[in-house]
């Protein structure tokens, strides 16, 4: 039985009795206790209670719950190298979360994100744009490489040696609208460096096959060429102190963001990216 110390039976007491037609209490002089209407009730309202905490949990939960799709743009150096594994790692932490991902150099990404076709766009270098949101999100190192076999395969020759010792070699080069290109053209300026032969492909991949079958020499992203270096089949050049830029997050200024797109954005601002790449 449930006691209930209450010097006196209020109104609500005849209000609640008369709405369920029972007699739900036992009066005394001293306390209220339930009949067995009244315990009945009492489970009920019980159980009515267990479940309204219940469904409050629940849709907490779910307005927790980070879900939706995400269209995200990355020029070629990221979308093929840093992205999947950024993806990975923020799926294990939002997997209801979904993606569709187009990879296209810098200057496509950069239109993208001003024609508000992308929730995000991801691209290698600052883009100046006052329609855009930009947001540093990953340091980067430019680095010459060689074929294997070449001659300065790993050697470590001062900066004003560069030049005259690659004069001859074909440079290979990333094609117009790359951001790596515009990185890799401003580093041979400040080199004082005009290569004499250059080849320009579309792609990383085809860059890197071309330098280990020694057709030239190029500069990449040490993020490029984390598996060619471990295996050997490239080596670089060492000329300098490192050659560095940086990755960039860009967002159109009246972009709608949901959670998801905040969310990812918030992962990829404020995560040691480094330490997730590295693995």
């Amino acid at each position: 039985m449930l006691n209930i110390s209450q010097p006196a039976i209020s109104q609500n007491i005849h209000a609640l009795e008369d709405y369920y037609g029972a007699k739900l209490f036992e009066r005394s002089s001293k306390k209220v206790d339930l009949t067995q209407a009244g315990e009945t009730l009492f489970n009920y309202a019980k159980e009515i209670l267990d479940l309204h905490r219940a469904a409050k949990r629940a849709v907490s939960d779910l307005v927790e719950l980070v879900t939706g799709h995400l269209n995200i743009g990355a020029s070629f150096t990221i979308g093929e190298y840093i992205l999947p594994r950024i993806l990975a790692a923020f799926t294990a932490r939002f997997p209801d979360v979904k993606f569709s991902v187009t990879i296209g150099n810098t200057e496509f990404v950069h239109e993208s994100a001003r024609e508000d076709s992308i929730d995000i766009g991801l691209v290698e270098g600052e883009v100046d744009d006052p329609q855009l949101q930009v947001n540093k999100f990953l340091n980067d190192e430019l680095v010459f490489i060689v074929s294997k076999n070449h001659p300065l395969a790993g050697v470590l020759i001062k900066p004003e040696e560069i030049a005259p010792r690659i004069k001859d070699m074909p440079f290979i080069i990333r094609e117009e609208g790359s951001g790596t290109r515009l990185a890799v053209e401003k580093v041979l300026e400040d080199l004082n460096f005009q290569p004499s032969s250059i080849i320009t492909l579309g792609s990383t991949q085809a860059i890197k096959e071309s330098v280990e079958a020694n057709l030239g020499l190029s500069m990449l992203s040490k993020w490029t060429l984390r598996k060619e270096i471990k295996l050997g089949t490239i080596k670089p050049i060492r000329c300098c102190a490192p050659i560095t830029r940086g990755f960039y997050l860009i967002q159109h200024n009246e972009k709608f963001q949901s959670r998801a797109c905040a969310e990812f954005k918030k992962f990829i601002l404020e995560s040691d990216l480094s330490s997730i790449l590295s693995y």
